[in-house]
């Protein structure tokens, strides 16, 4: 049986890609930071993402694999800066911790077990078009984004031919509650393929990383061309 683990499995992108890769015949380990009693399909990992104490404490629950298929970074933190103008110092340390220091501690620890993978292994990065073109209400987010996918570039230069390493790049793929209906036609007025996408087309595109063995240090943007758009 495959394995995969994934980061932020709680809900949302998470726990439709832990749900589907199990549904796949994958062992899923997933940490987050609350229990889903809901996903029995898969093993939890209660982490505080801003604890190294917490994190290495999960990273040695995984090192008992013989072996890793596939590493999926995608926990995250999004929300505006003008919401932190009062704890501006713990809210960037918060979003270093969940979309940095996390990934790159894992990065590292689990590279053995990951590099003995028949085939090769696979780490992917869930980062965001924001990384390389910012949009400056979240521009404490967007740096952090754009340090996971540096880290990714470095990452895939560090464990080849062992272990690949991409990232993907979503666009409006499926808005959040406090989204308002103005914000959401701005957002798809800027969109080439103008709908709301949901998580399927990025399952799709893990898929395509999962097969295609000849591919690292790719940043696949899945995003409607929004990219284009903006």
């Amino acid at each position: 049986m495959k394995t995969a683990v994934i980061t932020g499995t709680s809900r949302r992108l998470g726990a439709y890609l832990a749900e589907k890769l199990s549904a796949d015949g994958y062992q899923v380990f997933g940490l987050t930071r609350q229990l889903n009693p809901e996903q029995q399909y898969l093993t939890q990992i209660v982490v505080d993402y801003q604890s190294a104490d917490s994190v290495m404490s999960a990273i040695h629950q995984l090192q008992q694999q013989s072996s890793i298929d596939l590493l999926i970074h995608n926990a995250s933190l999004f929300e505006k800066d003008e919401l932190h103008t009062e704890d501006t110092v713990s809210f960037y340390q918060a979003l270093f911790a969940v979309h940095m220091q996390l990934p790159a501690l894992l990065n590292q620890h689990l590279t053995p077990q990951i590099a003995t993978t028949q085939g090769g292994g696979l780490i992917v990065h869930i980062t965001d078009i924001y990384s390389e073109n910012p949009n400056p209400a979240f521009s404490l987010y967007c740096s952090t984004k754009a340090g996971l996918e540096n880290l990714m570039k470095s990452a895939a230069k560090a464990y080849a031919p062992k272990i690949r390493v991409n990232s993907i790049q979503p666009g409006p793929i499926m808005f959040l509650p406090e989204h308002s209906n103005s914000e959401k036609q701005q957002v798809m007025q800027q969109t080439l393929i103008a709908e709301e996408a949901g998580f399927e087309p990025i399952f799709q595109g893990v898929r395509f990383l999962i097969d295609n063995k000849f591919v690292t240090g790719l940043s696949l943007k899945i995003d409607g061309g929004r990219s284009l758009g903006k």
